[in-house]
């Protein structure tokens, strides 16, 4: 009997708390609905949730509530946007720590299987593929043709996003790496028509570095001390007027004026910052290359041995430093670290040209 009054007991508890557990679940699933968003990261941390909007020069977000914001691109450091694959997120960590095979093939067969939760995600992918691939030419120059094909496709296919001009950047470094530098002025001359002065000046800049490439010293400086004088206090300005700074050193550089370049690259470094991460490697590898010239090996030692241990990532740069350790730890009486350097460089770019140079190929 106690039984039986314990089971019609629960069973109009069950019936009574149903509507409950449905208005539970329902109120659930609404704050799931209204979390799910775009989140945008400001340089320095700060994250921005709500719709977000991709332009070539930033990012717009209406939040869930209060007004739209607006980030331009020089604040932005990543999106993350909503329902983006778990697997691109890991590849994204691959890339980020330098495993550029590893992550080009994650985001290949995401791009292959096409199965995309909205448009943003499908050219976030895009665009993150045809990075890994020029970053990953940057050391191998076999891959060079491709990288080249896979930026230029994504800038085709999808110009009004956000990682448009860094592709622009990437695409027109490595055509000045293949010796093409009529194509890489043409390409930077997307910047022409920007009207937000940290782009613009990011494109005079890298103009710079094309006429550079070529042997136009003079015409590289004009453009470099465009830069550097421009006015202006917006913060977004001080990262292009150091990389400004890091071109005009090396400029100094091409002419043996090393004595010249120094002062300006440890100006670059006290402001570093300000700074982006591979205008900071090159930088530090510019003052070894010069400190090796004024032959000084312990201070051009500790310059690429900078670089080896800050700037991880930077392959490029990374790549130069481990070659030029190889010969000057035993010019300094440690040839074991010289060695020790060398496998490095082997083991990690084997296909640099850096890599080559050491072995006599």
């Amino acid at each position: 009997m106690m039984q039986n009054v314990h089971t019609m007991f629960g069973d109009q508890l069950g019936r009574a708390a149903r509507p409950f557990l449905m208005c539970g679940a329902l109120l659930l699933s609404w704050q799931l609905a209204v979390e799910a968003a775009d989140i945008v990261v400001r340089k320095g941390g700060g994250r921005v949730g709500g719709t977000a909007v991709s332009t070539k020069s930033g990012m717009m977000v209406k939040p869930q509530a209060g007004d739209e914001v607006t980030i331009p691109l020089a604040e932005l450091q990543s999106v993350e946007w909503d329902s983006m694959p778990a697997s691109f997120k890991i590849a994204s960590g691959d890339l980020a720590a330098g495993r550029f095979d590893k992550a080009i093939e994650a985001l290949s067969k995401l791009k292959s299987d096409g199965k995309f939760p909205s448009d943003n995600v499908k050219k976030e992918i895009g665009y993150t593929l045809a990075r890994a691939k020029g970053l990953l030419a940057q050391t191998q120059p076999s891959k060079v043709d491709d990288a080249i094909k896979e930026l230029k496709g994504i800038q085709a296919s999808d110009p009004d996003f956000y990682q448009f001009f860094p592709s622009v950047i990437l695409l027109a470094d490595l055509l000045v790496n293949k010796g093409s530098f009529d194509e890489a002025a043409k390409v930077l001359e997307s910047f022409e028509g920007v009207t937000d002065s940290s782009l613009k000046l990011q494109g005079r800049s890298y103009v710079g570095r094309v006429l550079l490439a070529q042997g136009k010293i003079p015409q590289a400086v004009t453009a470099f001390d465009e830069v550097i004088s421009a006015s202006g206090d917006d913060q977004t300005l001080a990262p292009r007027k150091l990389d400004a700074m890091v071109g005009k050193a090396k400029a100094a550089i091409q002419q043996n004026k090393y004595a010249e370049a120094l002062p300006l690259l440890d100006d670059v470094m006290l402001n570093m910052t300000e700074a982006s991460a591979a205008t900071g490697a090159e930088c530090k590898l510019l003052q070894g290359n010069c400190l090796q010239a004024l032959n000084k090996p312990m201070e051009a030692v500790l310059a690429y041995l900078y670089v080896d241990l800050n700037y991880p990532n930077e392959s490029g740069a990374r790549a130069e430093a481990l070659y030029h350790l190889a010969g000057l730890w035993r010019v300094i009486q440690h040839p074991d670290r010289g060695l020790e350097a060398r496998a490095r460089l082997e083991a990690d770019y084997p296909a640099s040209p850096w890599a080559k140079k050491l072995s006599g190929s």
